[in-house]
């Protein structure tokens, strides 16, 4: 599942759109990753995120994201493992360190994704604790908040510093204005997944990952328009800077979601930055999606 993709799980709670250039890195600090929101995004200006997998759990993926938005704390956790149908709703009892922090916590479910709204005074407990729980029937839920303090404070430099440009390949010029959804004309969301079926989408993909696809939400389509999905390699090991891959033509008309994929090469994806630019009707490029292949 590799690094849970910050934005995806603040966008289902807050029906922000999905950003095209993503999230700005500010930090990584014991193994968080701290970043910018995407420009023009609702909600929160940063966002903390850390992921790992649980020997204890046959190696399973869990993630957690954490951001601050006026006095709420906003939570989302991820397990590869549940299934909660979108929009789930639950009350279970929010566990720190083996004492009861709020009795009745309510949290949102989607695929492998449970989200909430905490109010901000739960911040000093979580920063004091190690372990967090949540008490599901069954089973109980636990992710380690290991660094989670350090993070905090990283996370709260980033709220009061100015985004940075990210450090990355320079794309050709024509590609530089296609800088967020809320600047293109036609394509209102994107966001990639690793394959088909019901995976959480995310911007940071594994070597082994067996596909990549690029949805696209293109609500004023025309019959008899196109997409034209120019899948490139930024800055990838073993290729020529802004390597062009792919360049795959998408009808419009018939559906308002569409998508573009690549299959995992045999060797695997070369590690690195990678990006799709997105043209309408063969004109210039209007959106550009980012996503990266860990080592």
């Amino acid at each position: 599942m590799g690094r849970v993709s910050t934005l995806t799980a603040l966008t289902l709670l807050l029906g922000a759109p999905a950003l095209a250039a993503g999230e700005t890195p500010f930090e990584t600090v014991k193994g968080w990753e701290v970043e910018h929101a995407a420009p023009g995004s609702k909600g929160p200006s940063c966002l903390m995120s850390k992921s790992y997998k649980d020997a204890d759990d046959d190696n399973a993926e869990n993630a957690l994201v954490f951001a601050l938005a006026g006095d709420q704390a906003i939570v989302s956790f991820v397990y590869e493992h549940w299934t909660w149908d979108k929009n789930e709703k639950l009350q279970v009892p929010l566990v720190l360190d083996k004492k009861v922090a709020i009795a009745k916590s309510a949290w949102t479910g989607d695929g492998q994704t449970l989200t909430a709204l905490l109010p901000d005074s739960i911040v000093p407990n979580l920063l004091a604790a190690k372990t967090k729980v949540l008490k599901l029937d069954g089973a109980d839920a636990d992710f380690k908040l290991a660094g989670f303090a350090e993070a905090y404070a990283s996370l709260r430099r980033c709220e009061s510093a100015p985004a940075k440009a990210p450090v990355a390949a320079a794309p050709p010029a024509v590609a530089v204005a296609a800088a967020s959804s809320s600047e293109s004309t036609h394509i209102e969301k994107a966001m990639t997944f690793p394959g088909d079926g019901d995976v959480p989408p995310q911007t940071v993909f594994a070597r082994t990952a067996p596909k990549i696809l690029l949805a696209l939400a293109v609500p004023a389509a025309k019959p008899g328009d196109s997409l034209t999905a120019a899948w490139i390699a930024e800055k990838t090991d073993g290729t020529p800077a802004n390597f062009t891959i792919a360049s795959i033509a998408i009808p419009l008309g018939a559906s308002p979601t569409v998508s573009s994929s690549l299959g995992k090469p045999d060797a695997g994806w070369p590690p690195g930055q990678y990006r799709v630019d997105v043209s309408h009707n063969g004109g210039p490029i209007e959106f550009s999606q980012r996503f990266t292949v860990q080592p």
